[in-house]
């Protein structure tokens, strides 16, 4: 696979962020996780967070892990959902531009090679966090309700996993 490729690949795949072991992040120097909020946490249709997402950012700070919310998506949908964790965040953030991944690495004191960057979009998500140097993970979208640009976005993702998958 070209280079070019190469940078929206994930480091991990999963299907479900509840899933990722903290174990696995420890192991792998990670202090600090960034998470995408929609069809990575939660649908587009939960305005706040249910009890297992508080409980899975509990397992995270008592194992040392720090986090913090960075979405594209609007201040007063990413504000609702952030508060009701008690989580720092960065609304309308731009992803893949790298302004607010790095400003949530310097509010958390953690180098961008210590950090991972959660979400289910390769264009936004694992692309950006790849250009900071971080340890990304690919989430299966959780629903497939989405946006219009999303929808289409999501046909050049799975081209780009196909071949990835076909060189596995």
């Amino acid at each position: 696979m070209g280079r070019f490729k190469n940078r929206f690949l994930p480091d991990i795949f999963i299907d479900d962020i509840y899933k990722i072991s903290v174990g696995e992040l420890k192991s792998r120097g990670a202090e600090a996780v960034i998470f995408d909020i929609d069809n990575t946490l939660v649908t587009y249709d939960d305005p706040v967070a249910p009890d297992h997402t508080r409980e899975f950012f509990d397992r995270l700070h008592a194992a040392g892990i720090k986090t913090f919310i960075v979405s594209n998506n609007n201040k007063a949908r990413v504000k609702k959902f952030a508060e009701s964790l008690g989580e720092p965040y960065y609304a309308a953030a731009l992803k893949p531009l790298k302004k607010y991944m790095r400003l949530a690495c310097e509010a958390m004191s953690v180098n961008p090679e210590r950090t991972v960057l959660a979400g289910d979009q390769l264009f936004t998500d694992i692309y950006g966090g790849n250009r900071m140097g971080m340890l990304t993970v690919l989430v299966e979208p959780i629903s497939e309700k989405e946006v219009g640009f999303v929808k289409f976005k999501r046909n050049f993702e799975r081209l780009i996993l196909k071949d990835a998958k076909k060189r596995e």
